[in-house]
């Protein structure tokens, strides 16, 4: 072969390296990232918790003491979670802070989002130590009410986590709005903005109808009213169902918030698993946490759901342990009815 003869074929092999060295580059990158991905742990363990007007040090409305801030932090600490949502945080600034006084006690969470609703004061925030493979905040869904136009106002948390295994979880976090007063009607807006974040679940499964999903959060109302019904779906059948976990205490009590004047302990505070989850929940370790100074924290109790990240079938025995979607109390000892009577059968006059 002359000089120039090899210059021209060194030429065009050159030329077609150009040609294919992007294709190769996408290709090498994404099979970094499938090589890449986390292997999941063996429990992975995700915290709700509602930390009480956790604002930033120089905000104007800050009303936690340094206790308080502390007791939260040392909460989260030790329950060592691998993904913790938590609402009433005070936005950037303040997750930035919480985030730092975490890594000072030994807990790291190297990925935080904050979704940026309406509600500037009190946004939801998601922490984790896995970087999730997407994330699609809903920030913008709206309804009417009464002649107006209304937008949920902390929004609905979304982050879909992808592990090695090829297992799939997809975490939602709310704050639906509370039951102080609004001209609107405090009651209607819970009852909308659980109806969005219900279409916001079924357009997910609609596409992918064994998506494995879980909502935890704030939902401001007790399991009998119509708002937890809404999430629920509980006319659905029973793959496209919402279930409630209904996580419960040392003592097997289920309430998770306080409200001190009224000397009131309700349930509020939600985990709901889609009918394709359920077989990775381990229940013995879904629970409320108990922590003698938890009151200090905030006026909620944590939830701790406790998943085994590899897809299992789904089997229909499962429903056993939930009664209307509610997961079903452990049978109280037989001493503690049987043959008991307390106070009188008849009414007295």
């Amino acid at each position: 072969m002359t000089t120039k003869a090899r210059q021209r074929d060194t030429s065009r092999r050159c030329a077609a390296l150009l040609v294919f060295l992007p294709l190769l580059l996408v290709i090498g990158v994404q099979a970094q990232e499938v090589g890449g991905a986390a292997a999941p742990p063996d429990e992975l363990r995700i915290l709700a918790y509602n930390v009480y007007n956790f604002m930033a040090t120089a905000a104007p409305e800050q009303v936690k003491t340094p206790e308080s801030r502390q007791t939260v932090v040392d909460i989260i600490t030790r329950l060592d979670p691998h993904i913790a949502v938590l609402v009433e945080t005070g936005g950037a600034e303040a997750v930035e802070e919480l985030v730092s006084m975490l890594d000072k006690a030994g807990a790291d969470f190297p990925f935080r989002t904050i979704v940026k609703g309406y509600d500037r004061r009190r946004r939801i925030a998601l922490l984790s130590k896995f970087r999730p493979a997407e994330v699609c905040h809903d920030t913008t869904s709206t309804f009417n009410l009464k002649g107006r136009r209304l937008r949920v106002r902390r929004g609905f948390a979304h982050c879909v986590f992808r592990w090695a295994n090829g297992y799939t979880l997809h975490v939602l976090g709310a704050h639906v709005k509370s039951k102080c007063f609004d001209p609107l009607g405090q009651t209607d807006i819970r009852r909308y903005e659980a109806r969005l974040l219900r279409y916001h679940y079924n357009d997910l499964i609609k596409k992918d109808p064994k998506a494995n999903v879980l909502i935890l959060g704030d939902f401001n109302d007790t399991p009998d009213a119509s708002p937890v019904s809404t999430v629920c779906s509980r006319r659905s059948k029973d793959i496209r169902q919402l279930y409630d976990l209904r996580p419960v205490d040392r003592y097997g009590m289920s309430w998770t918030y306080c409200w001190d004047k009224a000397d009131s302990y309700t349930r509020i505070d939600y985990a709901f698993a889609s009918y394709e989850l359920l077989p990775e929940v381990d229940f013995a370790k879904t629970v409320i946490p108990w922590f003698p100074e938890w009151y200090i924290a905030s006026d909620h109790r944590p939830l701790l759901v406790t998943l085994h990240p590899s897809d299992q079938p789904a089997d229909a025995t499962l429903l056993d342990r939930f009664e209307r979607n509610h997961r079903k109390p452990d049978a109280p000892m037989a001493s503690f009815h049987k043959g008991r009577v307390v106070g009188t059968r008849r009414v007295r006059r």
